[in-house]
C-alpha cells in the first residue's frame, strides 16, 4: 500500500489521508507525526489499520469533546453524532467508555437536566417520550417519575391553561379546547381534566 496524499482540512490538526488514491480516512496531526506517515510512503496494510485503530481511539474523543462543548446530549445523542461521522463502532465504543469515566457523558444527569428545562411548558408525559427516544434507560426514566410531584405537576398545568383561556368565553367549547391543548402539552388525561375543570370553575372571578 502506498499513501498517495496527505491533504490538511479545515481544521488544523486533522488531515484527509489516502491509500493507493482512495480515501482512507481523518486522522490527527500527533498520529501522522508519531509514526511518521508522509506521502509516498509504502506500509503494509496490517501495519496501517492497527495505526488507524488508534488514530480512530483518539479522534472519536476528540470530536466528542468538541460537540459537547456546543450541545448537551445524552449518551445516544454522542453515539448517533460519530456515526454520521463514519467512526468505526469500536472506536465509538472506546470513546463513550471514557466520556462516562471522565463525567463528560451522564445519562441520569442528562435525564434530570432535560426534564427541568421543558417543565414548565410541558407534561411529565411528553418529556419522558422524548427522553425514550434520546436514548434513556427505562431504569433511568423509572428513577426520574419516582421523583416528579405529581402536585407541581398539576400548577404547572393550572398556569399553561390560564395563558391558554386568556380572554376566551368561558363556555363548554373553549374548555374542550383546553383540555385537547394540555393533553397535546404532554399532560396526562387526569391532570388535564382536572385543571380544565377547576380553570373554567373560576373563569368569571378571573
Amino acid at each position: 500500500m502506498t499513501i498517495t496524499e496527505i491533504k490538511k482540512t479545515k481544521n488544523a490538526m486533522r488531515y484527509h489521508l489516502y491509500v493507493d488514491d482512495k480515501f482512507f480516512g481523518i486522522f490527527l496531526d500527533e498520529i501522522l507525526a508519531k509514526y511518521a506517515l508522509k506521502t509516498g510512503q509504502e506500509i503494509e496494510k496490517e501495519d496501517l489499520e492497527e495505526i488507524k485503530k488508534e488514530n480512530d481511539g483518539k479522534l472519536a474523543f476528540l470530536m466528542s469533546i468538541s460537540y459537547l462543548e456546543k450541545y448537551n446530549v445524552s449518551k445516544k445523542g454522542i453515539v448517533d453524532y460519530l456515526k454520521k461521522k463514519g467512526i468505526d463502532k469500536n472506536a465509538i465504543d472506546g470513546a463513550v467508555i471514557k466520556l462516562e469515566n471522565y463525567g463528560y457523558i451522564d445519562d441520569k444527569v442528562f435525564a434530570k437536566n432535560y426534564f427541568e428545562s421543558l417543565k414548565n411548558t410541558k407534561g411529565k408525559r411528553a418529556i419522558l417520550q422524548k427522553l425514550k427516544e434520546k436514548g434513556i434507560s427505562g431504569e433511568i426514566i423509572s428513577l426520574l417519575v419516582e421523583n416528579i410531584d405529581d402536585e407541581s405537576e398539576e400548577e404547572r398545568a393550572l398556569l399553561l391553561a390560564k395563558k391558554f383561556v386568556k380572554n376566551r368565553e368561558n363556555n363548554l367549547k373553549n374548555k374542550q379546547k383546553c383540555l385537547a391543548h394540555l393533553i397535546y402539552k404532554g399532560y396526562d388525561y387526569s391532570v388535564a381534566q382536572r385543571v380544565a375543570n377547576k380553570v373554567f370553575e373560576n373563569f368569571d372571578e378571573e
